[in-house]
């Protein structure tokens, strides 16, 4: 089966902050998953260059607008490169094959008759590049930046006739799977009753900057048209139609809750207007405050996750991102608590099961274990919690519940470790040579790898570099595509020769 995934492309107007890696980490989580199921996976990311605040902050830094969106660019791939956000495609607004893409949407709507000339005034904030109505506003300013008032706009434009699809979109918004988690379905139903055109284009000012509209160079197309249009230019449209029937339409749009309007009512209408599927799932996920403050450029309240990740390391960043933030809701960033889940979850419960594994199948085996096997009540119970994981882990993965799939997985990583106080291996290893304690060691080492085994298999999607190393370290190649298939008790093939090494997650102070 196919796979396509898409997140959101930021406005290179600044470097990427961590409330910006929720997102990408989420996505890229279940582009690995689906790529361990074996689905043939495509992952676009990008950056949405065409707007006019992103021509401001250019100046402000003294480059032009298309330096400076090449040098976010670099900062942006950098900080994803850092997580190990594993795209395979990445998109630039700025790129002609994307401007290809926007201006055959809008001439499709155009020849449908959904696009028309009329004359716009109202509210308009550069920041998010939304049009508001008067009573959108808060207390004079924009509801998503409130250090901001709007700029008042008067000027013809095009516009798209959004309301004729008002039956469609709510069709479409009523299917209880496509805008998840369900609270979010009910903020988009909500948005249905006060539905109107909006518009699509921008009169070009002093500096041009933007993708013209098909016929009227004196007009740019609005940044949320363009933008939205990444996600079939990602799926090979125009150029590569076997490509675009291949993977469109896309499986899942992983979205923060500012932009739901867009991408739940704007979007869908626009493909229908092209002629083309609307997308399966909207996944919308919370925002993030950083030590109970709101993140925010302007006051410098930010965190760079490439400074976290060469302190902590990429998959303990993303470890904590996932467990700690349920997806659909608003969560605080706190050092403290990833200073906590590093130590507790990483280093004491994870590291530390590894780390006996190895350490005592080395000195009293020389890493040579036999099969696995489940002849005591305790091991039964260690089999039986592992293959019953991989069901528990796909049902969290598919509702977007990332904090429950690691918390199953950990509920293996402490039954091992019991496992061990259980069953007391350096006991057995000091029993003699061709006892049946001596035979019982191997057993249950052979069985801690196994345990071990199933947990990075797992944990895969999530913390990618961890898993190789457990691999590594208990004897097996590292995770492969379609490893989801052979991932229960007993099924990772001929018994491993345990090898070892470095400790995965040294304390912390």
């Amino acid at each position: 089966m196919k796979y396509y995934v898409t997140g959101s492309i930021p406005y290179p107007n600044a470097k990427p902050h961590v409330g910006h890696s929720l997102e990408m980490v989420g996505a890229d989580a279940a582009a690995r998953y689906h790529r361990l199921r074996g689905d043939d996976v495509r992952f676009c990311m990008g950056l949405d260059e065409n707007s006019q605040h992103v021509v401001t902050a250019a100046r402000a830094a003294g480059l032009s607008p298309a330096e400076g969106v090449d040098r976010m660019d670099e900062a942006f791939r950098l900080a994803w490169r850092k997580l190990e956000v594993s795209n395979d495609v990445w998109i630039r607004t700025t790129n002609p094959v994307h401007a290809r893409t926007a201006q055959e949407l809008f001439r499709r709507a155009q020849g449908r008759g959904d696009v028309y000339k009329g004359s716009y005034a109202g509210w308009y904030c550069p920041n998010c590049n939304n049009y508001y109505a008067e009573e959108d506003l808060v207390d004079g300013r924009c509801p998503e930046h409130p250090s901001l008032r709007p700029q008042w706009l008067e000027e013809e434009n095009y516009f798209f006739a959004l309301t004729r699809y008002e039956s469609q979109l709510r069709e479409l918004v009523e299917r209880r799977d496509f805008v998840v988690p369900a609270g979010r379905r009910s903020e988009v139903a909500a948005m249905l009753r006060s539905l109107r055109d909006f518009s699509v284009s921008r009169r070009v000012r002093d500096v041009p900057w933007g993708i013209p509209v098909p016929g009227d160079p004196s007009q740019a197309i609005y940044v949320w048209f363009d933008a939205l249009s990444n996600y079939v230019t990602g799926a090979g449209f125009p150029d590569d139609l076997d490509s675009f029937r291949r993977y469109w339409p896309a499986d899942v749009h992983v979205i923060g809750k500012n932009i739901t309007r867009f991408h739940c009512l704007y979007w869908p209408a626009m493909l229908l207007s092209a002629g083309l599927e609307v997308p399966r799932q909207v996944a919308v996920h919370g925002f993030m405050t950083l030590e109970g403050q709101k993140i925010s450029k302007s006051t410098g309240n930010l965190i760079d996750p490439v400074d976290l990740v060469d302190e902590f390391g990429a998959d303990p960043v993303r470890y904590y991102l996932l467990r700690e933030f349920s997806f659909g809701a608003d969560g605080d960033f706190s050092r403290a608590r990833l200073l906590h889940r590093y130590n507790a979850d990483l280093a004491n419960d994870l590291g530390n099961l590894l780390n006996r594994e190895t350490v005592m199948a080395l000195r009293y085996l020389g890493g040579e274990l036999p099969a696995p096997s489940a002849g005591s009540p305790a091991d039964r119970e260690v089999a039986e919690l592992a293959n019953g994981l991989l069901a528990r882990v796909e049902a969290a993965v598919e509702a977007w519940d990332f904090p429950t799939a690691l918390e199953a997985i950990w509920g293996l990583v402490r039954r091992a470790n019991v496992y061990v106080e259980e069953c007391e291996p350096w006991r057995l290893a000091r029993a003699a040579a061709g006892s049946a304690e001596r035979a019982r060691l191997g057993v249950v080492l052979a069985n801690l790898a196994e345990a071990l085994r199933v947990i990075a298999v797992l944990l895969a999607p999530f913390m990618p570099r961890t898993a190789d190393r457990v691999m590594s370290q208990v004897g097996r190649p590292g995770v492969t595509p379609s490893a989801l298939s052979r991932v229960g008790w007993g099924e990772g093939g001929a018994a491993p020769k345990v090898i070892g090494g470095e400790v995965l997650f040294p304390r912390r102070g």
